[in-house]
């Protein structure tokens, strides 16, 4: 038990090292690479790659495979915050964004070890992704199905793995009649493993 804290606590002070010599990671350091959008085709603007070259302009990573929203090189390089909060800046792109208001992120933590970038799925499946101003480790998200259907989330990073911590939502709920019933709440917490949930009907949203 004890070699494996030491383990722990050694490639933690490893990784730190590593990310205080990377310019990328250090303050100021997002102009240390530039991101360029390469569509697939001018018939598909918004389907393509992210072509990420140094200061030399030499690329030194592509990411393909990819939906920008917006389809330009400009929106590819806007999203550059720590989701991990490890010290160095991540990357996302916009790829998608409904009438309603919803944002979908395609997320790629950026790992100092190898100096690259890779996609993180459990971020990217968060709706309205956004790192937590209050707490660093974590990160919200937000996502609507209608003007009265809200759910948001929570989760925070545990020895580097990001598990969900609480989810709310409200919805409206009808009568035979099709009139509103009640709007419901469904707050879900999860602690020790386990998870907990409370549903209460209310008259208020």
């Amino acid at each position: 038990m004890l070699w494996a804290r030491l383990a722990i606590a050694l490639l933690c002070c490893w990784v730190a090292s590593a990310s205080a010599a990377d310019p990328w990671c250090r303050p100021g350091g997002a102009s240390v690479l530039r991101f360029e959008w390469v569509p697939a085709s001018k018939a598909e603007p918004r389907v393509g790659s992210v072509r990420i070259k140094d200061e030399s302009g030499k690329t030194v990573q592509v990411l393909g495979a990819l939906e920008n929203y917006y389809g330009d090189s400009e929106a590819a390089s806007g999203r550059h915050e720590d989701f991990n909060n490890d010290g160095c800046p991540d990357f996302a792109v916009t790829n998608s964004i409904a009438g309603i208001g919803n944002e979908s992120l395609t997320v790629f933590l950026y790992d100092p070890r190898t100096k690259r970038f890779e996609e993180n799925e459990a971020l990217s499946g968060i709706g309205g992704l956004n790192v937590d101003a209050h707490d660093r480790n974590c990160v919200n998200g937000e996502w609507k199905g209608g003007a009265e259907d809200v759910h948001t989330s929570r989760h925070c990073w545990r020895r580097g793995k990001l598990v969900p911590i609480s989810e709310y939502a409200v919805s409206p709920r009808y009568n035979g009649k099709g009139e509103l019933a009640c709007y419901e709440h469904v707050e879900t917490t999860y602690r020790g493993g386990r998870k907990r949930t409370r549903t209460r009907c209310t008259q208020e949203f």
